[in-house]
Parts: C-alpha cells; structure tokens; sequence
C-alpha cells in the first residue's frame, strides 16, 4: 500500500476540497433561503403557517432522493438571464441546500428568540449550530459518488479496488478517518477558541455593570 500513497493523497486532498466546497456551497445558499424563512416563523405574520410548512417538507425530503432526481430529470434551469445545466456537482450542492435551508430555518428562530430575552451568548449556539452542519454536510457530500462526483469517497474508492489485500484495505480506510478526524478536529478547536473569546467579550461588561450595581448604596 504505501507504494500508492503519493498518488492517492494528492488525489485525496484535491477530492476532500471539493467535499468541502460542495458543503460551504449548500451551507451558503441554505442560509441565503433559511433565513428569510426563519424570519417569517418568527415574526409570526401571514407568511408564518407557509413558512412553517416549506420548511417541514424540506426537513423530511431525503437528500439521496432529491439528488438522483436533479441528475435524471431536470436537465438546467435558468436564472436570470443565465442558464445553468444540471451537473452531478450542483445536483449534490442543490439538495444539501434544502437540508440547510431546513436546518438554518430551525436554528435561527431560536437564535432570534434568545436575542430578543437579552442572551446574545446563547444566541451564538446558532454559529455552532452551523459547523455542526457544515460537518454533516462534508460527509454527506460522500453521495456525489453515485453520480459521478469525483471527491474524496471516490478516490478512496477508486484506490480500494486497486488493492488486493483486504489488510491493505483496511489500513486505507483508517488513513481516511484519520484525516478526516484531524481536520474535524482542527476545525472544531479554532471555533472553540473564537467562542471563548466571544464569551469572555460579552461576559466582561454584564460582570463590570454587576459589581457597579452591587457598589451602588
């Protein structure tokens, strides 16, 4: 196995960023849908009741389904002036999107709710709540392999089917865990550090405006 390793990582990295493209893609425009969603539930308006239901069915729809459905059925689409043809690679960015959509929607009235009781610490779970999505949405785009998506799953695909030793396949396969942990793991510490600062931000003037009061007769 290690004879293939300086062809198959270079090939892994190439196909892991485009897992992560696909992901920051889909993280992106379910914000760019979730959030006027989130804020038609929360203001509780006319839109409220449709909102809520355009977000429950994009909650259920199976992220699997509505991919194969992109690729077979609907050939592009256009926008604007522009038309776009539906590639294995926006059919997978497309129906992450809905789950996204979906999952910003639910987190975000929360968050709206929190700043309005006067928690802007609590309120920041709703960044946490992105990365956590961000995470699912990495492995999730695993799918496009089943449609011709060349990312990360592929490779190690790919790579697997050259090895004839079942140990060699396995020690392939826990190389990719292993890097997928390191950089999950790498990813969650930065954001764990700038929420520490944050905490430490917005926690400084509640305790300086506590100890005024306190010394105030």
């Amino acid at each position: 196995m290690l004879e293939m390793l300086p062809r198959f990582l270079p090939e892994f990295f190439s196909g892991l960023l485009v897992n992560f493209q696909i992901a920051i893609c889909a993280l992106l425009g379910g914000m760019l849908l979730g959030a006027p969603l989130a804020a038609a539930r929360f203001h509780n308006g006319l839109a409220a009741a449709p909102a809520a239901w355009l977000v429950a069915l994009m909650r259920t729809v199976p992220t699997f389904v509505v991919m194969f459905f992109l690729v077979n059925v609907v050939p592009g689409f256009h926008l604007g002036q522009r038309h776009f043809a539906m590639t294995p690679w926006l059919a997978v960015v497309l129906s992450l999107t809905l789950y996204a959509a979906a999952y910003v929607s639910d987190h975000a009235v929360e968050a709206m709710r929190q700043l309005r009781s006067g928690s802007p610490v609590a309120a920041m779970l709703f960044v946490m709540g992105l990365v956590r999505a961000f995470f699912v949405m990495v492995l999730s785009s695993g799918f496009g392999a089943a449609v011709g998506v060349v990312e990360a799953t592929t490779v190690t695909l790919r790579a697997i089917e050259t090895l004839p030793k079942a140990g060699d396949r396995l020690l392939l396969i826990a190389l990719v865990i292993v890097i997928f942990t390191a950089c999950f793991q790498l990813i969650y510490h930065l954001i764990n550090h700038w929420r520490g600062r944050l905490n430490q931000r917005f926690h400084r003037p509640v305790q300086a405006a506590r100890l005024e009061g306190a010394e105030q007769p």
